[in-house]
């Protein structure tokens, strides 16, 4: 795909389609109307191009409803943030239907409730639907590209309702886009209305793309790519939260915006025939996941690498911007504004609750301290943890007093690189055992993501992965696992276990497997905002005790007497688990709450709790 940051600039088609939110009367003025839109071939990719930036940035920063922080910060990845953080306002007190506080985005109109912004599905919707109702208006482009366009904008809309999905249940459904003439009275659709409604959607572009794009369109939708869309809705519409007979919490002749009313088994069905459609698709189109036999390797070109062969669909927003309009500002942690005292301060840095998932090298559990532990761990125990670790870890995170792994040679990923400064710790903290973790000068800092950035170099942009083939695998043991396949469900499993260097898994009883499914999703789409939302749809046991909600966790360092700044790894004296910070969590959080704004229009219902 072209690079959409240079493109965005040509036209700024959301002049023309924006509304303030939605059910409201759309904003039809601006100096570009639709005649200078669709005037030129140029032009309407130009529009074409806006649509798949706007759309895929979903969830993303710059896509949802607060500026400053990640889905991480609030699933039990990484610290809530900053106390000015829209991330710490919901650690501290849930999903708001008024936005995370003051730093919610477009909080004056109320557009953002939760961490979603409502609004904004609307606006890329409509966007999307004045270029398919408007392309063939472009004179100097053949048939077939005004047909492929209407199915790439076909499956970002897809893209989007399949989003709103997992997040609030049964929502509107839009088929074209709204003129100020309109009747906006819309209100919400069933659960089962909208899950149709993106399997329409995927349908009808399917039939009007290509099975692989050419050269030059590489990161445009593709028949795989609507698959991946179709076969992960259907996994949501498979997990406890949806498929149930009884909703998360009442809500009255209204249930069935939440659950469709019964625990239909064949719905698993659904989601293995929807995933290996997608694993057809990919075995006959050069898209494979990445096992040679250097497991570090593997996975940290899988998930780093730009265009490699395990990707389906990646944001391919190669912005260098370091603000906030930009979602790699917050997943950029190797830049200068990300300097130690940011992660000592809480702003990003990693959870032991997250650590504590991964692995040994050999596939036996690691030994890590424990909150109630009657002393602190050596420091030699720490290097000897970080050296026996799963290679995913070490792709991911660059641990305390160590240099990013995922980058050998290069100076600006060791320890002292981008500004970090090595990291924060305090000689002779004494009698700080135990309680002591977080907050200036207190040696909070078990280690920050290096995620996405294999071999990066000095490039501070990548290409955030929405789709990789490992996440079909693991679909596919969580599915065949639920419908009662033990055989299919390890086959699966062992795909992406083994690829990380760890030997197989043999285990065969159905809820045990499960975990185990769960461990692999968490580990493996660490940072790829699947976290949030499986543990949800899963009503995880954990899910107030740890994951979301409940304690957050971290290690503290304590320097030994003598050294000095900087300290690295030798300098480790003990180190510590203490509990950070006790996150909010209530029932009402299983979905998104809509903004109260819309709420009080009178023409959609609130999700229950809120």
């Amino acid at each position: 795909m072209k690079n959409i940051t240079k493109i965005l600039a040509v036209l700024g088609l959301l002049a023309l389609t924006s509304c303030d939110f939605f059910l409201q009367k759309p904003d039809t003025t601006g100096t570009v109307d639709r005649d200078a839109v669709f005037s030129t071939k140029k032009n309407a990719e130009a529009a074409l191009m806006s649509c798949y930036s706007n759309a895929l940035i979903h969830g993303l920063p710059g896509g949802l409803g607060y500026t400053h922080g990640t889905l991480g910060a609030i699933s039990g990845e990484i610290n809530r943030g900053a106390s000015w953080h829209g991330t710490y306002f919901i650690a501290q007190q849930g999903l708001s239907v008024n936005g995370a506080g003051s730093d919610a985005t477009d909080s004056s109109n109320g557009s953002s409730a939760g961490s979603e912004n409502w609004a904004k599905n609307w606006s890329v919707i409509r966007q999307c639907y004045i270029v398919k109702e408007n392309i063939d208006l472009v004179e100097d482009m053949t048939q077939d590209e005004k047909d492929m366009i209407k199915a790439e904008v076909t499956a970002l809309i897809a893209y989007r309702y399949m989003g709103m999905f997992y997040r609030y249940g049964g929502v509107p459904i839009v088929t074209r886009s709204f003129e100020a003439s309109d009747d906006l009275s819309a209100g919400r659709a069933t659960l089962e209305e909208t899950l149709q409604h993106i399997i329409d959607l995927c349908d009808e572009a399917y039939a009007g793309l290509p099975a692989k794009q050419k050269a030059e369109y590489t990161g445009r939708m593709t028949q795989g790519v609507v698959l991946a869309i179709k076969a992960r809705a259907l996994m949501f519409a498979a997990r406890p939260l949806f498929n149930s007979a009884t909703p998360y919490l009442n809500n009255g002749e209204l249930n069935n915006l939440i659950c469709f009313g019964n625990s239909d088994k064949e719905r698993w069905n659904d989601a293995i025939e929807a995933n290996e459609a997608v694993l057809t698709w990919a075995a006959a189109n050069g898209v494979s996941l990445i096992s040679t036999g250097d497991a570090f390797k593997d996975y940290a070109t899988a998930t780093s690498t730009p265009g490699n062969k395990e990707i389906i669909l990646a944001f391919k927003n190669n912005s260098t911007a370091q603000d906030y309009s930009t979602y790699i500002f917050l997943y950029n942690n190797c830049s200068a504004y990300w300097t130690w005292n940011r992660f000592d301060n809480g702003e990003s840095g990693l959870l032991s609750n997250h650590v504590k998932l991964y692995y040994k090298n050999d596939g036996t559990e690691m030994s890590w301290p424990a909150i109630g532990d009657a002393a602190p761990r050596k420091g030699s125990d720490w290097l000897e943890n970080v050296a026996s670790i799963e290679p995913r870890a070490l792709a991911d995170i660059k641990f305390a007093g160590h240099d990013a792994m995922n980058n050998p040679g290069d100076t600006k990923w060791t320890s002292l690189g981008w500004g970090r400064n090595g990291y924060d710790g305090k000689i002779g903290m004494g009698d700080a055992f135990p309680n002591s973790v977080g907050g200036s000068d207190k040696g909070q800092l078990l280690g920050d993501r290096t995620k996405f950035y294999y071999k990066a170099g000095s490039r501070t942009w990548f290409e955030f992965p929405l789709f990789r083939l490992a996440e079909t695998y693991l679909n596919l043991a969580e599915a065949y696992n639920e419908y009662g396949n033990s055989t299919k469900a390890l086959e699966n499993l062992n795909k992406v276990h083994n690829r990380a260097g760890l030997p197989s898994i043999t285990e065969t009883d159905q809820a045990k497997l499960r975990k185990i499914i769960q461990r692999e999703k968490a580990i493996e789409f660490f940072s790829e905002n699947h976290r949030y939302f499986d543990v949800k749809h899963w009503k995880h046991e954990d899910i107030a005790n740890g994951i979301c909600g409940g304690s957050m966790r971290s290690f503290t360092f304590n320097i030994k007497a003598g050294a000095t700044w900087p300290y690295d790894k030798s300098t480790i004296d003990t180190y510590w688990e203490a509990e950070y910070y006790q996150a909010f969590w209530s029932p009402a959080m299983f979905l998104e709450p809509f903004p109260q704004s819309e709420i009080n229009k009178g023409t959609i219902t609130q999700n229950p709790g809120y």
